[in-house]
C-alpha cells in the first residue's frame, strides 16, 4: 500500500517578514525549520512528505504552493505561519497580541473543523499561548472560494483538506522566543505531527 501524502509549505520566503523582537530572524525562515522538522516527524510515522519549498531560498507563487497538493495526490496540505497585527507597531497594543489560530478550507467544512481544532489546541498546548481560534475566510463576492491563495489553490486542485496555522506572533516577545528556539519548534512539530497520524493515519 502506498504511503499518504502531505504537502507542507512553510510560508513566505527566506527573509519574510522579520522578527520585531530580535534581530536575524525571519517568519520565512523559521517556518521552513518548523516545517522541516514536521516533514522529519510525518515521515517517521509513515507519511510521504513534500514540502513546497525545498530549500530556505526558494519562494514559489501561492498557486503553485496550493495546487502542488491536488496534482500530487496529497490527502493534506497544511501552511506554516506565524502572524503580526495590523496597525501601529509603536502602539503600546502591538507588542501584547499573541495567540494561535488555524484557517481551514471551506470546501468541507465540517471535516476540516475537527481537524482545525485539533491542530490548534495542540499549537496552544504546546507553545502555552492564547488560543485566537479556527476560523474560515471567504474571498470578497466569492462566498464559494478560500480567501487565502494557498488554501484556494489546494482545495481547487482537488485536495480539500486545506489548512493555514498562525503559529502565534513573530512581533510578541514570548511567541517569537519559543519560535526563535529549535528545541521548541522541534516539541511543536512532534505535536502536530501527532495530530495529522491519528487522523490521517
Amino acid at each position: 500500500m502506498s504511503k499518504k501524502l502531505i504537502i507542507l509549505d512553510p510560508g513566505h520566503g527566506q527573509f519574510g517578514n522579520p522578527h520585531t523582537t530580535r534581530e536575524g530572524f525571519f517568519e520565512g525562515t523559521q517556518n521552513f525549520i518548523l516545517a522541516s522538522h514536521l516533514r522529519d516527524e510525518l515521515v517517521s510515522r509513515g507519511f510521504n512528505v513534500k514540502m513546497t519549498r525545498e530549500r530556505v531560498e526558494e519562494n514559489p507563487s501561492l498557486e503553485d504552493r496550493g495546487s502542488m497538493a491536488g496534482k500530487l495526490g496529497a490527502v493534506m496540505f497544511l501552511s506554516i505561519h506565524s502572524n503580526a497585527p495590523g496597525g501601529d507597531p509603536k502602539s503600546e497594543r502591538y507588542t501584547k497580541i499573541r495567540g494561535s489560530e488555524t484557517y481551514y478550507s471551506i470546501t468541507d467544512e465540517a471535516c476540516n473543523a475537527d481537524i482545525a481544532r485539533a491542530l490548534n489546541d495542540a499549537v496552544v498546548a504546546t507553545m502555552q499561548t492564547e488560543d485566537r481560534g479556527i476560523k474560515t475566510r471567504r474571498y470578497p463576492d466569492r462566498p464559494d472560494w478560500d480567501y487565502y491563495g494557498v488554501i484556494r489553490a489546494a482545495a481547487q486542485s482537488g485536495c480539500t483538506a486545506a489548512f493555514l496555522i498562525e503559529h502565534g506572533f513573530h512581533t510578541n516577545p514570548r511567541d517569537s522566543a519559543f519560535l526563535q528556539d529549535d528545541a521548541c519548534l522541534c516539541r511543536l512539530a512532534v505535536a502536530e505531527a501527532d495530530v495529522i497520524a491519528r487522523i490521517f493515519a
